[in-house]
């Protein structure tokens, strides 16, 4: 059976300098299962981000991103998922009571196709239409989704809307999990204790900063004591909650993106970013903004001020802290330059030792 025609391409004229890394027929190739061989795609324009390369085009009247995973190899999470596939199923039945084995029969459907079309389009999430990481339209993991217009929240630091993203980040946490798992395909498989996984989290991060701080917070780390037990449920878990990911328009919270690293882990690791990346500051670096944060907190309601004075977000803040050092002191090491607007790596230090210290 022959596959339907590929659709054309132009590019506009409103294109960026920068290149794409894809020529025009990959870039049809991976809309036709979409388009259905037929209509002319516009390349608009290309961003590149840490992890992944987006193209944003335009069919009929629509937009989209077509999101690309393209740098691989400093991908620490599953490799062969697009997980807005996964949290869009999630999503659509948060609330209910946990499901484990359900869940893992979907999931596992979903590993099993490696690439399809999404038919559940959850408020929090732009809305994905397809997604594939078969490798056989392209060489990457990729999706395509519908573009959303917006601003990042840090673009418009108002307790209103820092209030609202609360709210979001609650819905998010209403998909309830029986158990902790390392991996989305690991759901309702093989669960392992939260000690176990956040122990070895920790270790992983600890020996990464070993020779890179002073022994005296080292042995500080060493000394850390886990609770008794963790009565907390697990939950999904965006993992990479921060300002820059929440988009703005209408005054309204239009869609939460970039779900590469989702998880099953404990809600307090949703809080951390936005804690220490809540908004930036006059010289536009991005720092903690006690009245936004604040705000932001109590939109999610009851329980977002005993998460952020418990115990163990204490425990998840050491841990982001340590593993955004690390990750700034190998850059530092190897000559490379900071992201625009996040701290050094010292500043890190710095928080770390006044939690250590406390």
């Amino acid at each position: 059976m022959k596959e339907a025609p590929l659709p054309r391409m132009t590019t506009s004229t409103s294109s960026r300098e920068m290149t794409c890394p894809f020529d025009q027929q990959q870039l049809a190739h991976a809309f036709a299962p979409l388009m259905q061989g037929s209509g002319t795609l516009h390349l608009d324009e290309v961003l590149a981000g840490n992890i992944n390369t987006i193209v944003k085009l335009a069919w009929n009247n629509q937009r989209y991103g077509l999101r690309i995973r393209t740098q691989e190899t400093v991908y620490r999470y599953e490799p062969d998922l697009v997980k807005e596939a996964f949290v869009s199923q999630l999503l659509s039945n948060r609330g209910t009571d946990p499901q484990d084995k359900a869940i893992a029969a979907v999931f596992a459907e979903l590993r099993s196709a490696q690439r399809g079309f999404i038919s559940h389009y959850p408020s929090v999430l732009p809305v994905v239409r397809y997604f594939d990481w078969s490798r056989q339209r392209l060489p990457h993991p990729y999706c395509i989704y519908e573009w959303v217009d917006g601003a990042p929240l840090w673009d418009i630091p108002e307790p209103e809307l820092y209030a609202q993203t609360g709210q979001t980040l609650a819905q998010i946490h209403d998909v309830k999990f029986s158990a902790f798992y390392a991996d989305f395909p690991s759901v309702g498989v093989q669960p392992v204790s939260w000690p176990e996984r956040f122990s070895a989290a920790l270790a992983k991060e600890a020996q990464g900063a070993s020779n890179r701080l002073p022994s005296s917070l080292v042995e500080q780390l060493q000394q850390l004591k886990l609770p008794a037990g963790n009565t907390v449920r697990p939950c999904l878990v965006h993992n990479d909650f921060a300002p820059g990911n929440i988009l703005v328009r209408d005054r309204q919270v239009a869609a939460v993106i970039d779900w590469d690293n989702a998880v099953i882990d404990v809600p307090h690791l949703d809080f951390v970013k936005m804690k220490y990346w809540t908004a930036k500051d006059t010289q536009g670096e991005l720092t903690h903004h006690p009245v936004l944060f604040a705000a932001f907190v109590d939109g999610y309601g009851p329980s977002g001020r005993e998460m952020v004075s418990s115990p163990v977000f204490r425990l998840y803040e050491i841990l982001w802290l340590l593993r955004v050092f690390n990750f700034e002191r190998s850059k530092e090491e190897q000559g490379l330059p900071r992201a625009p607007g996040y701290p050094a790596a010292a500043m890190y230090e710095k928080h770390l030792r006044s939690i250590l210290y406390q």
